[in-house]
């Protein structure tokens, strides 16, 4: 009797441990942060990534609580994998390319808009697997930084302006796949009246493309 309840115990043993694996979280069984979507396959450090914006949407930089000031229709991020640790963690890589075209202004007073350039790159992309997905983009010296390039009646404004908290910070989700940063202000360093002192910069990105595997990047 003895011998059959040990064997019993160590069945049931034996059956809670192996339900405990079966039901464990991404993160226990070894699933990095990033992998590519419907796969098992992990981002490995040295990938290339890039996104453009999401399709039918802008970049924008508005005077805060406006639509006023300048849109963009081709937006393109794209940079390297450095750490793509297993889950839970916070998967990270250098931005090198952060791009704007086709933008527009409806400043009174500007005909058009020369360029819109992100400044003191490279950036560092940080992707978290924790509530949300939180996002951030900072800078590897300073704080993120634009410079905007107005076309005006009286000549060109150049305008410059830095992050007011230093880093660009949002959320991804992988339904749709994408990174969203909505409202990310901006002080202004220099430039005539005609820049505002201040601007909200919003874009949403994605999917996110490993161009070397090829593939959507999801989050874990």
């Amino acid at each position: 009797m003895r011998n059959r309840l040990y064997a019993g115990a160590a069945a049931v043993a034996a059956a809670t441990a192996l339900l405990a694996l079966t039901t464990s979280p991404a993160g226990a069984t070894g699933t990095p942060v990033l992998t590519i979507a419907g796969t098992s396959t992990a981002v490995a450090v040295g990938d290339s990534l890039s996104a453009g914006l999401v399709s039918g949407t802008l970049a924008t930089m508005y005077n805060p609580g406006t639509t006023t000031g300048v849109k963009c229709t081709v937006s393109t991020i794209g940079g390297t994998v450095s750490s793509n640790p297993t889950a839970p963690g916070t998967a990270s890589g250098p931005v090198s390319t952060l791009t704007f075209s086709g933008c527009t202004s409806n400043v009174v007073g500007v005909t058009g808009v020369n360029s819109l350039t992100m400044t003191n790159l490279p950036y560092t992309l940080s992707i978290s697997d924790a509530a949300g997905f939180p996002v951030s983009l900072t800078a590897a010296s300073g704080s993120v930084q634009a410079a905007v390039n107005l076309k005006t009646l009286a000549g060109n404004a150049i305008c410059t302006y830095k992050s007011t908290s230093g880093s660009l910070n949002g959320s991804a989700t992988n339904t749709p796949p994408k990174i969203t940063m909505s409202n990310q202000n901006f002080t202004k360093l220099t430039g005539p009246s005609i820049c505002f002192a201040s601007i909200d910069f919003s874009a949403a990105y994605g999917p996110v493309t490993d161009t070397t595997l090829g593939g959507t990047v999801f989050v874990n």
